[in-house]
């Protein structure tokens, strides 16, 4: 029987969470230098790790398509069973995770305290409701502190985002107001005076999301009145761009305003200053923007907030105060102030 070895990572969730465990990558390839890195993950997670230097294969979980079902759990863990890995390090909290990697029977694996069906684990770290979430999954394998995740637009994805930014006359302040959570969407009204202002202050602006905010970002747009304003320069790539050309183009941008999505932390990977628009959600989760020049803006002393821990698709208290107290002027003058210093 060949020796064991190698390090297994794995996180199926949502976008955000995991490019929140991509610092982890480069954490066990530092502690384990002489075993090889590889990361089980959706197929958007994928995408999200796509080209990381520090790791040698990247696979595929498609829990909710071909592998769903017991049947797809089985033949994933054979697939994971046949590489032997030393150690598994799980960052989701998931019983479908821990049961599959019980069932890949890889000696080591850690995973949080508080996971579903975390007794699957051989070893537990508590999860801790004080740290971010990058800092939370460093603890998995001794600790670390807070530093951006990366990602890695291949050339072909940087050709592209320099293309369609051609058409604008600057670098573009980006605008990403789209959620699959309507709590979590500050209201397009706000978004259509933001966009307003930074175009009547000069500045060019980019619209990004996926083909599910293209009618978004179109009422945005259209409900701005930009042809008050001679030479506005707006383009809208809503639906055009993948999830790694949006990263390219993130990183020509000089600011990127976000609702709490998963283009913050496309945001926080490209290194350029975030200004983070929380409504239902709250940045002590963990999972807010930690940069030197990035800003968390929310509506504080609310009783009813935060109303869940992803958001809702209607505010349980029917005023959704989290979203309409927060005033597009002081998202905009924290926009502009930002993008000064970028440029």
């Amino acid at each position: 029987m060949s020796e064991r070895h190698g390090t297994l990572l794995v996180d199926t969730s949502f976008l955000g969470d995991v490019l929140g465990a991509e610092p982890l990558v480069r954490a066990a390839a530092a502690q384990w230098p002489e075993d090889p890195v590889d990361f089980l993950a959706g197929p958007g997670g994928v995408q999200m790790l796509a080209g990381h230097p520090q790791l040698r294969e990247l696979a595929v979980f498609d829990k909710r398509g071909v592998d769903q079902g017991f049947g797809g759990l089985c033949r994933v863990a054979r697939r994971l069973r046949e590489k032997r890995y030393a150690r598994a390090i799980c960052s989701h909290r998931s019983w479908r995770t821990a049961a599959l990697l019980r069932l890949t029977g890889i000696p080591v694996r850690v995973g949080f305290h508080n996971a579903s069906a975390a007794w699957l684990y051989s070893q537990r770290v508590r999860y801790r409701k004080d740290l971010h979430e990058v800092e939370r999954n460093l603890e998995l394998i001794g600790g670390g502190g807070w530093e951006a995740p990366r990602m890695y637009p291949g050339e072909a994805e940087r050709a592209r985002a320099q293309e369609l930014l051609e058409q604008l006359p600057q670098p573009p302040v980006a605008l990403a107001p789209g959620s699959i959570w309507a709590t979590k969407r500050w209201p397009p009204r706000k978004w259509s005076e933001l966009l307003f202002g930074l175009c009547q202050s000069g500045q060019s602006v980019v619209l990004l999301g996926g083909p599910d905010d293209a009618e978004l970002c179109e009422e945005i747009r259209m409900a701005a009145g930009l042809d008050a304003i001679p030479d506005a320069a707006c383009l809208d790539l809503s639906g055009q761009t993948s999830l790694r050309e949006s990263a390219a183009v993130l990183e020509s941008c000089t600011t990127l305003v976000s609702n709490d999505s998963a283009p913050m932390h496309l945001g926080v990977a490209a290194g350029i200053p975030v200004v983070a628009v929380y409504c239902s959600t709250v940045p002590a989760f963990g999972f807010a923007p930690r940069g030197p020049r990035d800003l968390a803006l929310e509506v504080k002393d609310l009783a009813c907030r935060p109303c869940g821990a992803h958001g809702r698709n209607e505010c349980p208290e029917k005023h959704f105060r989290c979203g309409e107290d927060l005033g597009s002027a002081q998202v905009l003058r924290a926009a502009l102030e930002r993008s000064a210093v970028s440029v």
